[in-house]
């Protein structure tokens, strides 16, 4: 009787277990499902009903300004947008490719090491412009200094940097005048001053004090989403040809040796012109990074890829030894910064030097150490024993996770966003409402 009673009891729990397992799996999902739903409809509420906030932009990378525009529509502002990349394959994945384009007085190409005697020339071409006087705001992501290039138009500057912020104000004396022009544009209300990345917002406060908005990119106009459909790990753009190289043959050896079963690819060999779906179809993202932050880097966090990444220590290692952040810098040759810091920024490393300090000290303000729900590996060995040991379902875990963060982070850039764009109305003549 006893042990009739003990099985049945045993029974009971395992039922008991398997129906708060269960119940536990259709509760999350629907709790997921519905916090989506809300979103989607918070996203259909434009502030702007009756007349839209205009912003005219102009860009030189495919990506940031196009990403501004499909995230902002939704709060019923249009843009004026003119992209003028080289790179042809990354605006040839949203269809922006429109270089061809001209402008009035200026040509595109000289606007990146912009002449003075341009910005008036500009400025007579088109006061008169009614397609210009409908604008209500510039948006300046990449490069940030062609700002310069709208302020006699005295309408509200959206400057946000997605690379070192002396792009094409090269020199000690036109740097300078540029971080003269920035404190000023800060200064004024109507303005918005920031950086898509944490790195570039502390570089622009180290030389001008300024305290820019982190405004991370959204990138969610890819459209997928995470489904680990095909096998292989992805490693994406690394331009440092070398030590990608010598990363890919390590692990090829290593894993060689412990003869484990991990495909890792370089994605510009596995897809020399890559869908979103390609990549969002594999296990994951491996980073071997080459810059501070990347916009392929937000589409995968966008897409709940989960993504492998150096621990902070491995990847000072790689700088220090190797020089893998090489395109970090723009004055590759000098080891400082041709000016320097504010005078409240004086204890602070300079982030141009090469000494250790500096890279440590700056290394922690990379996209990759910024977000929840990644992974780090601390050597190759650490990372091919991560991608051995994983598994599907811990995968597909992680990137639900993201996908949880990507929600809530959704509506703290649109919060951000809202009070930004409020504030430029207020200070236009045309008055969006």
């Amino acid at each position: 009787m006893f042990r009739k009673l003990t099985i049945g009891i045993a029974l009971l729990l395992t039922c008991f277990v398997c129906l708060h397992i269960y119940y536990g799996v259709q509760i999350r999902q629907l709790i997921l499902k519905t916090l989506i739903s809300n979103e989607s409809e918070n996203l259909e509420l434009p502030i702007f009903k009756v007349k839209p906030l205009v912003i005219w932009a102009i860009d030189f990378h495919a990506t940031p300004a196009y990403d501004l525009m499909m995230f902002l529509k939704p709060m019923g502002v249009t843009f004026i947008y003119r992209n003028y990349d080289k790179e042809r394959t990354r605006c040839a994945t949203k269809d922006n490719c429109n270089s061809s384009d001209t402008l009035k007085a200026v040509v595109p190409a000289n606007l990146i090491n912009l002449n003075y005697e341009d910005i008036p020339r500009f400025y007579q071409a088109y006061k008169d412009d009614p397609v210009m006087n409908s604008v209500d705001a510039f948006v300046c992501y990449h490069l940030v200094s062609l700002c310069e290039l709208y302020e006699p138009f005295n309408k509200s500057l959206i400057i946000i940097a997605t690379l070192r912020y002396e792009y094409g104000r090269f020199g000690k004396e036109r740097w300078t005048t540029w971080n003269r022009n920035l404190i000023k544009y800060a200064s004024q209300p109507r303005n918005v001053v920031g950086a898509n990345n944490l790195y570039d917002a502390e570089y622009i406060k180290y030389f001008t004090g300024i305290q820019p908005q982190h405004l991370p990119n959204w990138g969610n106009y890819t459209n997928h989403t995470y489904s680990a459909s095909r096998s292989g790990f992805l490693m994406p753009h690394c331009p440092s040809e070398g030590f990608r190289k010598l990363f890919l043959k390590n692990f090829t050896e290593i894993c060689k040796n412990v003869n484990c079963s991990i495909n890792l690819m370089y994605v510009r060999q596995k897809y020399p012109h890559y869908k979103y779906a390609d990549i969002a179809a594999h296990q994951g993202i491996v980073y071997v990074p080459y810059q501070v932050s990347v916009m392929s880097f937000f589409e995968q966090y966008r897409m709940n890829i989960p993504i492998f990444a150096p621990s902070r220590e491995l990847l000072a290692q790689w700088e220090i030894e190797h020089n893998v952040m090489y395109w970090k810098r723009w004055n590759r040759k000098s080891k400082r910064s041709d000016i320097e810091p504010h005078l409240s920024q004086r204890q602070v490393p300079d982030p141009n030097s090469y000494s250790e300090e500096a890279i440590r000290h700056w290394g922690k303000f990379c996209d990759y150490y910024q977000y929840p729900h990644i992974t780090y590996y601390d050597s190759i060995n650490d990372l091919i024993q991560l991608l051995q040991s994983i598994s599907t379902k811990q995968l597909h875990s992680i990137s639900a996770q993201m996908k949880l963060f990507n929600i809530e982070e959704n509506k703290r850039l649109r919060k951000i966003w809202k009070n930004n764009l409020l504030k430029i109305a207020d200070h236009s003549i045309n008055h969006p409402h």
